[in-house]
């Protein structure tokens, strides 16, 4: 059955008779046309731009025109047995995994709705009013659940040396597993000298000094940064070490906390990018309960260049191309699809409201090389090579197996 919206009728919003699935269906329409982000702003909308959506889209296709890969360990019965990798995941080359979020709305909700419909000591702005709110929460968490996976797939991967792992353990419980690897290029995989304990950056690790480095390393080679990804904590940690103390306030005053201010002024004087902390929650489903998950790891640092840094490229839905002819689709834009449909009965389902958002969409990150991603935490300390100032991964690594 349709959208049980389609029996709120007869109701007038600034002197016009209202649809409301009419209506944001034009929502979504107008967001598309202007090309801006519809609820809220997402790292995706801000880092990426979106491509026009493909009838046929491949795994296959995108990494032969785009320089990244597809694992997964989860393969459709039509695809051939591939070589394994020694962690167990295989080559993917079928379709693009696809981004689905259903949100159910149950009858009691609605029988409340009716009710707010039905009284007759309110006028229609108030009953418009308590409608909307209720179909607009439906519509936000669908809309954005699909636009939460982009981010979620970015900031992986700018937290992990350019790789994004979707595991039934950690963060897809109820899809396919997969793993996204933008092919970082190994100089771009760093190490921190030291971790960045509170001990450390009290005396072993001089932020400051260590991104000047960094900066100016990248620089020669023709990079240069205009953003610094953290997590708050980290964040709040560097501010207030010992070392950004002394350079803020002196020797006299260095016990003094540094204003949000006054670390800017001295990350610009050192010619370091102004620092985005990075406090994205996601929810996820688990076995009908809801759980948050943080895609950035904490223990990582990023450095990327300001604005654009790739592109998203979208599919074309299935149910666009195959609608059901008793459900109420919305095109929301950039490939991303959303559905309405009423469950109860005739379906073995207890009976409400579905609302799902979906589409076949993944985020490229064109600019990986232009990208550090740099491990400041949740390691062993180990001997830097002889004149460097930090490790890269290799480095790091073959430090470790040598003991």
């Amino acid at each position: 059955m349709n959208s049980i919206y389609t029996n709120f009728t007869g109701l007038f919003k600034d002197g016009s008779p209202l649809d409301f699935l009419a209506t944001w269906q034009k929502a979504f329409e107008k967001a598309s046309e202007k090309e801006k982000a519809l609820f809220e702003e997402t790292y995706s909308d801000k880092w990426f731009t979106y491509n026009t959506p493909q009838m046929s889209l491949t795994a296959q296709g995108i990494m032969g025109k785009y320089r990244l890969r597809f694992m997964a360990s989860v393969i459709g019965n039509e695809s051939p047995t591939p070589l394994r990798r020694a962690d167990g995941f295989d080559a993917w080359t079928k379709e693009i995994p696809r981004v689905g979020h259903k949100f159910f709305m149950p009858a009691d909700v609605y029988r409340k709705l009716m009710e707010v419909y039905e009284n007759p000591r309110l006028n229609d702005a108030a009953k418009v009013r308590a409608i909307e709110k209720t179909l607009k929460m439906d519509m936000q968490d669908a809309y954005l659940g699909v636009k939460d996976v982009m981010d979620n797939i970015a900031l992986q991967a700018l937290s992990n040396y350019g790789v994004a792992r979707f595991t039934t353990e950690l963060n897809n419980p109820q899809g396919r597993e997969f793993e996204v690897d933008y092919d970082m290029d190994p100089t771009n995989k760093l190490v921190a000298p030291l971790p960045f304990t509170d001990a450390n950056l009290a005396s072993g690790v001089n932020f400051i000094l260590l991104m000047s480095q960094i900066i100016s390393d990248f620089k020669q080679k023709g990079i240069e940064f205009g953003e610094l990804l953290m997590s708050q904590d980290l964040y709040y940690k560097i501010r207030m070490s010992e070392p950004v103390r002394l350079m803020v306030h002196g020797n006299d005053r260095k016990a003094k906390n540094v204003t949000a201010d006054q670390f800017n002024e001295l990350l610009s004087s050192n010619e370091i990018p102004p620092i985005t902390t990075v406090t994205r929650k996601m929810g996820i489903d688990k076995d009908g309960q809801r759980l948050s998950t943080t895609p950035w790891n904490p223990n990582f640092i990023a450095l990327k260049p300001s604005g654009i840094i790739g592109e998203i490229q979208p599919s074309i839905e299935d149910s666009e191309l195959l609608p059901e002819k008793d459900v109420t689709y919305f095109n929301a834009g950039n490939g991303i699809r959303i559905a309405k449909w009423v469950t109860g009965e005739s379906t073995n389902q207890k009976s409400g409201e579905t609302t799902q958002g979906s589409g076949r969409l993944l985020p490229i990150i064109t600019e990986i090389n232009a990208i550090v991603s740099m491990q400041v935490r949740g390691f062993e300390a180990k001997v830097l090579p002889d004149g460097a100032n930090y490790f890269t991964k290799d480095q790091y690594d073959a430090a470790l197996a040598a003991g």
